[in-house]
């Protein structure tokens, strides 16, 4: 899920690039991607899109996992040597599964077409994150063509798991309390920040790529109000649920979010300050000051990604009532809301904050999902510098910085054991494209598609010269 936006650039066809560059015939594997891009991976209907990756992973002499394997779950893992040979593993993330296109209607071709053009394919999961997981699987078969005949100290896996989209329950969870001794993961990288533009003020077009080190914790609020009244819409009585819920929640959303500059963004902000320079630069190192705080509040009142960094939120997602006649006051609504919180973010105590701002005690709030925080943010170890130092040297001049991650992925399961978790899409997006994830019209360009793969086969190429480590070490094997 890719929540930062850059300027559009000219985006050359699959045609231009290079045959063999990654290891394989470029046209054979642009249809391998679109023809897993066809696949309707629905959360819960993973399995084909599953089985079609692992026949991939055959066809290239990738060695092939398939854990927690049902008929409604189902995690691929390819890697450059079995996981059996117990070496430590750097990680590529992903999923599997997407969102629904339930607004086809909306969209320029069907979603599940994969349609080409003259500069992109437009599908659902174009960008998230089917396209992540074939340009992780580019950057691994260019590194294996260039490295197959060594034994090298550690393994490369493409991961790709089920769920992610509903809380990574069948995916990324199971793995971690079942299969880290498989898996023994020496770093991983998973989706996350992208290209940005426009941050530098100084610099408009100066290209920043931000690295997730930390990200928000997804947690999923059910509220239920029930109470009997009058129950004909003819004679309403001056409270009735309904009434009384969406008074409730206009009192909740007035609920001004305090902001708060987590360590992750105090650092992103230097990083971004000393790119700027000057007086600007000197404002940007120290915004978390307080007596910037009405400029940090105008700018978030302009910018929702900047917004939702600094301050824990709660959206209204739903809302419904028993099924019933027009005339026909209910008695029960129910209203669930999607709350995103900074990390160290006590939940106990927001949950109180939560029905304090509802002011109507007869509210029952239930947790319904609540993803694994991670209260320390991944450090900057050579495994963040390498990959940094492979997107610069994939687009020269560009700069990247450590961010806080305004969303939430599978990256928690792993960061909150230790092990070094980076979230990053190293693709350059415009702001059409970022809002076409979840959306009507989401695609990937051909330069965005073939620039990541360059991105993770360079990261590889610099691994050979760190030393790996395996940062978590399960009970059984210590």
């Amino acid at each position: 899920m890719v929540f930062i936006y850059l300027i559009f650039v000219s985006q050359p066809a699959f045609s231009q690039i290079p045959k063999e560059q990654f290891g394989t015939d470029s046209s054979a594997f642009k249809q391998e991607f679109i023809n897993y891009l066809k696949i309707r991976s629905i959360s819960g209907n993973e399995f084909s899109a599953g089985c079609y990756l692992q026949e991939i992973g055959k066809k290239y002499g990738l060695f092939q996992e398939c854990l927690n394997c049902t008929d409604t779950s189902i995690n691929i893992a390819l890697s450059l040597y079995p996981l059996s040979s117990k070496k430590p593993n750097l990680i590529f993330l992903s999923h599997i599964d997407v969102v629904s296109a339930s607004d086809s209607i909306e969209w320029r071709f069907s979603p599940f077409s994969a349609t080409q053009t003259d500069s992109d394919i437009v599908a659902r999961g174009a960008l998230d994150a089917k396209g992540l997981t074939f340009m992780q699987l580019g950057g691994l078969l260019a590194f294996k063509k260039k490295n197959g005949g060594l034994d090298l100290p550690f393994n490369v896996t493409v991961l790709a798991v089920c769920g992610e989209e509903t809380g990574g329950f069948r995916g990324a969870k199971v793995l971690v309390e079942n299969h880290m001794d498989l898996l023994l993961p020496w770093a991983v990288f998973g989706e996350g920040g992208s290209g940005v533009t426009r941050v530098v003020p100084s610099k408009p077009n100066q290209q920043v790529f931000g690295i997730a080190v930390a990200e928000k914790v997804n947690l999923w609020l059910k509220l239920d109000l029930k109470f009997n009244s009058f129950g004909h819409g003819a004679a309403p009585p001056s409270s009735y649920v309904n009434k009384d819920m969406m008074k409730a929640l206009h009192k909740l959303g007035q609920v001004e979010g305090r902001i708060e500059f987590h360590t992750t963004t105090k650092r992103m902000f230097r990083y971004l300050g000393e790119m700027e320079g000057g007086f600007k630069g000197w404002v940007l190192k120290h915004i978390h000051w307080k007596i910037f705080r009405p400029v940090v509040r105008k700018f978030m009142d302009r910018e929702p990604v900047f917004s939702s960094i600094l301050q824990n939120t709660a959206v209204l997602t739903n809302m419904f009532n028993p099924p019933g006649p027009p005339n026909q006051i209910s008695t029960r609504a129910t209203a669930f809301l999607d709350c995103r919180l900074l990390p160290e973010t006590k939940i106990k105590k927001f949950i109180r904050e939560i029905k304090y701002g509802l002011i109507e005690p007869r509210f029952k709030i239930s947790i319904i999902n609540e993803c694994p925080a991670a209260d320390e943010s991944s450090p900057d170890l050579n495994e963040y510098t390498f990959f940094a130092k492979a997107i610069e040297e994939t687009f020269p001049g560009a700069k990247t910085a450590p961010i806080l991650f305004p969303a939430s992925s599978d990256n928690n399961y792993f960061r909150q054991f230790g092990i070094p978790t980076y979230g990053i899409t190293p693709v350059l997006m415009s702001r059409s494209d970022l809002e076409s994830i979840h959306g009507p019209n989401e695609r990937i360009t051909y330069h965005s598609f073939w620039k990541g793969m360059e991105v993770y086969s360079r990261f590889l190429d610099l691994a050979t010269g760190m030393k790996p480590k395996i940062y978590f070490i399960p009970i059984g094997n210590r």
